[in-house]
């Protein structure tokens, strides 16, 4: 007698409010190496500059160290 009734009510509470089209491009995008997921569209703007920043510190500070620790490292072996 209430099965119809609660499997109607469930079907609205687990189904979300908006629906989202994955596909919702016309034409297709060109792929992206640098972000593949396309995060960047997901962050706001001051997430992007921090992104930037540390991407620009791995490569400036961190890229070299670890560069002349291989090196050293592949020298003992």
């Amino acid at each position: 007698m209430f099965k119809p009734i609660v499997r109607n009510a469930a079907k609205q509470i687990i189904r979300p409010a908006t629906t989202r089209s994955y596909a919702a491009h016309a034409t297709p995008q060109k792929f992206d190496w640098q972000d593949p997921l396309n995060a960047k569209a997901l962050f706001t703007e001051e997430e992007i500059a921090i992104s930037e920043t540390a991407e620009a510190y791995c490569q400036e500070r961190m890229l070299p160290r670890v560069l002349r620790m291989f090196k050293l490292l592949g020298r003992r072996t």
